[in-house]
């Protein structure tokens, strides 16, 4: 694969090589390797041995605490283009109770699922079909996975949010999200997992309103916009500040 470079949908000086991301005058803090071990709990086929790596986690972004003395953490995700099983590959399932979370979809292309799930009776699914450069907003509260629908490209997204803000993996003990992306027929569907017998149906709403009503710009990398308009950020660093 021709190294890619990300730095005009990134904002930052970064080399996708298709396997590892490569920066320049900045550095990540560390590197996670998320294995299939470590999201098994969450997949619709547990007993699958491949692929061994679902995704990398590059977390904190940043150059001699530029971001962090602003009140920012900048994680960067990569996942190649991967099925395990009839399963797309994807994330495992995070959450932020009381701070929001910014995704920036810089290369290629996602399905992101949001989901707030209190009863059977009050619950909320939400599904983006996102492209590159598609800002996505996670509230408090709403857990996340982000699914790599493209057979044939890499997925590179960056997460932007408060250095308070502590995302955990949840969902474990109910297999997941209630909907699983999957791949049947040559087609593209969106399953119910059964561990959920009653769950509202996925929602689609408008992001281009939703972002801009926080003062988001659609094309613009989030930590230019960050720079350039910080107070316009504000709820960023507020708990449960958000509301979609």
């Amino acid at each position: 694969m021709a190294r890619i470079n990300l730095k005009k949908t990134a904002g930052f000086p970064i080399i996708y090589d298709g396997d590892e991301l490569v920066v320049k005058d900045f550095d990540f803090k560390e590197k996670i390797e998320v294995t299939i071990d470590e999201i098994r709990d969450q997949l619709l086929n547990k007993e699958l041995s491949c692929p061994d790596i679902f995704y990398r986690k590059y977390k904190e972004l940043d150059n001699n605490d530029i971001y962090r003395s602003k009140g920012i953490k900048i994680n960067f995700y990569t996942l190649k283009p991967n099925l395990a099983g009839i399963e797309f590959v994807k994330t495992r399932a995070t959450r932020c109770n009381k701070y929001p979370r910014i995704l920036d979809v810089i290369y290629g292309g996602a399905t992101i699922l949001l989901q707030d799930y209190r009863s059977p009776r009050n619950n909320r699914v939400i599904k983006i079909v996102a492209k590159k450069e598609q800002k996505v907003i996670v509230p408090p509260g709403y857990s996340v996975v982000v699914v790599n629908t493209r057979q044939n490209s890499n997925l590179v997204f960056a997460e932007y949010l408060s250095i308070k803000a502590v995302p955990r993996v949840v969902l474990d003990d109910n297999n997941g999200l209630a909907y699983y992306i999957i791949r049947k027929n040559a087609k593209q569907e969106t399953v119910r997992n059964p561990s959920y017998k009653i769950v509202n149906e996925p929602e689609k709403l408008d992001w281009d309103k939703i972002i801009g009503d926080y003062g988001i710009t659609p094309k613009t990398p989030i930590n230019k916009q960050i720079i350039r308009k910080y107070e316009r950020f504000d709820w960023l660093f507020k708990e449960n500040s958000i509301s979609i």
